[in-house]
C-alpha cells in the first residue's frame, strides 16, 4: 500500500471512529471532566472571583492545563509554536500559594509544583517559578547539573529558591521547601542523566484544582518552541500523581536506587519510569507494546491492516536495531507502518528501508536545515500509536509516548513513559502524525540506503553528536 493510500485510510479510520471536532493551536485533546478540571479563562477575561478581594497567596491566573494531548510545530503559526509551553506557564501563573508556618515554610493546604526535566533554559517560566514560591507555593524542580550549568534562568532559580530539599531540624520539610537542583548523572539511577520531563501541579485555578499530570517530550526551553516538534499528555488524577510524586521523591534525593525502574497501571494507562539497565530486547517498553500487534483482520475502519504510526527523534544502538527489526516483521506479516524520524544509524536504515519482503518501510525525516546542511530544527517527540488488531480486541487504540528516545542510554537516564489505551490518545496522534507527514519540512529518505543520504546517516551504529549535520544536536536532545 502507497504512503498516500496508508495515510488517507488513517484519515478514513479517524472520520469512521469519531465525530468531527474543530483543533486548535496544534492540539487534539479529550474534554476534562467538569468535576474534576477548572475551565479555562481567557487573559482578558474577568471573573466574579477576579474582581473580589484577593486572598492570601491568590494566584495571577485562572487556568487549569485541560486534559489531553497536545503538540507543538516549530514551523507553523505562534500558537501551535507554542501549545505546550504556555500551557505550562499559565498553569504555574494558576497554582495557588498561601501562609507560611513559623519557619517560613509554605502550609500543608498551599498549592505545590514539582518539575522534573533534562534542561532548563526559560527565563519566561524561571520568573513564574519564582512569582509562584514567593506567594507561598512549594516549588521543587530537579534537571541535570552539567547540562545547566551557567544559564542564567537555572542560575535565577537557585538563587531565589535555593537548593536544599529539606530544612534543617524541621520534619517534613522536604514535602514543603522550595528549591532547584540537579544532577551529574541519573537522578535515580548509576551513570546516564536526568531526561525525564513530567510536571506536577496541585492546588490549580479558582476551582482550586487538584494533581495535575503533565508527561511531555519537551524540555523547559525557548528552543523547544522555536525549533523543535514536541509532544504532551495532561491527566487529572490522584492516583496518577501519587505515582509520579513517588518517583519524584526519590530524584529529589539524588541517590541511585537499588530498584529504579517502576511500573504503575491507572485506569487505561500504564506509566513506566526508567532508568533499567541492561534491559534486553525482551524487557524492552516498546517491544512489549509491539509484541501484541496482529497485522489483519483490524476492525477499526478504512482497513483490514493493523495501523503502526510513530514519530521517534533518535533510532540507533542495539536497541534502535531490534526494534526496527520488530517493524520489519510487522511489515512484512502485513501491519500498515508509516515512520517519521529525525535521526537513524545506518544499521537501522538498512533493516527499515531494504527492498525485501513488501519492500522499504515508508518514512520521512522531519527536519529543517541550515544553508550549510545542518540540522537546525528537528522533531523531538517520542510516541508509537497503534490501531487495530492489537491484544485481545481487533479494535485496540494504544498509545505510547514519553522521554526516551530508541537507544539503550535511555535505559540509563531518568525517563518516563506512559502506555494508553483508548480511541481519544490514538486519535490526537494520528491526526498529528497525517499533519507533520504532509508538511514540506518531512522530507522521504528514497529507497534504500543512498550515497547522497549519508551525509544524515552515521556509518556506524551511534551518532557523531555535534559534528557535521549533526552540529546543533544533542543525544538528549
Amino acid at each position: 500500500m502507497s504512503i498516500r493510500r496508508s495515510v488517507a485510510s488513517v484519515a478514513g479510520l479517524v472520520a469512521l471512529a469519531l465525530t468531527a471536532s474543530t483543533l486548535g493551536s496544534g492540539v487534539a485533546s479529550a474534554a476534562p471532566a467538569p468535576s474534576r478540571v477548572a475551565a479555562v479563562t481567557a487573559p482578558a477575561a474577568k471573573t466574579a472571583a477576579v474582581k473580589a478581594a484577593r486572598y492570601p497567596g491568590q494566584p495571577p491566573r485562572n487556568y487549569v492545563f485541560p486534559n489531553g494531548n497536545y503538540f507543538t510545530f516549530p514551523n507553523a503559526a505562534k500558537g501551535d509554536r507554542l501549545a505546550i509551553r504556555n500551557r505550562i506557564l499559565m498553569t504555574i501563573q494558576g497554582v495557588w500559594g498561601g501562609p507560611r508556618d513559623a519557619n517560613g515554610l509554605p502550609l500543608a493546604t498551599n498549592g505545590t509544583i514539582r518539575i522534573a526535566t533534562w534542561s532548563f533554559e526559560d527565563m519566561g517560566i524561571a520568573k513564574a517559578l519564582v512569582a509562584a514560591h514567593k506567594r507561598g507555593v512549594s516549588v521543587q524542580v530537579m534537571a541535570a547539573k552539567k547540562r545547566n550549568k551557567g544559564g542564567r534562568p537555572w542560575k535565577l532559580l537557585v538563587k531565589n529558591l535555593g537548593s536544599n530539599y529539606y530544612k534543617n531540624g524541621v520534619a517534613g520539610s522536604s514535602d514543603k521547601v522550595s528549591f532547584a537542583r540537579a544532577c551529574r548523572g541519573a537522578c535515580r539511577g548509576h551513570g546516564g542523566t536526568p531526561h525525564s520531563k513530567y510536571m506536577l501541579f496541585d492546588n490549580v485555578g479558582y476551582a482550586h484544582v487538584r494533581h495535575v499530570v503533565v508527561s511531555t517530550s519537551a524540555n523547559l526551553t525557548s528552543f523547544a518552541v522555536s525549533g523543535q516538534w514536541n509532544e504532551a499528555q495532561t491527566f487529572t488524577s490522584d492516583t496518577m500523581w501519587s505515582q509520579f510524586m513517588t518517583v519524584f521523591r526519590e530524584t529529589r534525593l539524588g541517590i541511585p536506587q537499588s530498584q529504579p525502574y517502576r511500573r504503575y497501571v491507572t485506569g487505561n494507562t500504564a506509566s513506566m519510569f526508567f532508568p533499567r539497565p541492561s534491559t534486553s530486547p525482551a524487557g524492552d517498553p516498546v517491544m512489549q507494546a509491539l509484541n501484541p500487534t496482529r497485522c489483519l483482520g483490524s476492525t477499526t475502519g478504512g482497513s483490514t491492516r493493523t495501523k503502526i504510526r510513530i514519530i521517534q527523534y533518535a533510532i540507533y544502538d542495539p536497541r534502535g536495531v531490534w526494534l526496527s527489526k520488530k517493524l520489519r516483521a510487522l511489515w512484512n506479516a502485513g501491519c500498515d507502518v508509516a515512520i517519521i524520524y529525525t535521526l537513524a544509524t545506518r544499521p537501522v536504515l538498512q533493516i527499515l528501508r531494504n527492498g525485501s519482503g513488501r519492500g522499504p518501510i515508508p518514512m520521512k525525516q522531519s527536519v529543517i536545515t541550515n544553508s550549510h546542511r545542518e540540522i537546525v530544527k528537528y522533531n523531538h517527540s517520542k510516541w508509537v500509536t497503534i490501531a487495530g488488531n492489537w491484544g485481545p480486541s481487533t479494535a485496540s487504540f494504544v498509545t505510547f509516548a514519553g522521554s526516551a528516545n530508541w537507544s539503550n542510554a535511555a535505559f540509563n537516564n531518568d525517563e518516563q513513559m506512559q502506555q494508553t489505551s483508548g480511541l481519544a490518545a490514538a486519535r490526537a496522534h494520528l491526526i498529528n502524525f497525517n499533519r507533520t507527514w504532509a508538511q514540506g519540512s518531512s522530507h522521504s529518505p528514497g529507497y534504500g540506503v543512498k550515497p547522497k543520504e549519508a551525509r544524515y546517516i552515521p556509518q556506524g551504529n551511534s551518532i557523531p553528536w555535534g559534528k557535521g549535520a549533526f552540529k546543533y544536536l544533542n543525544p538528549n536532545g
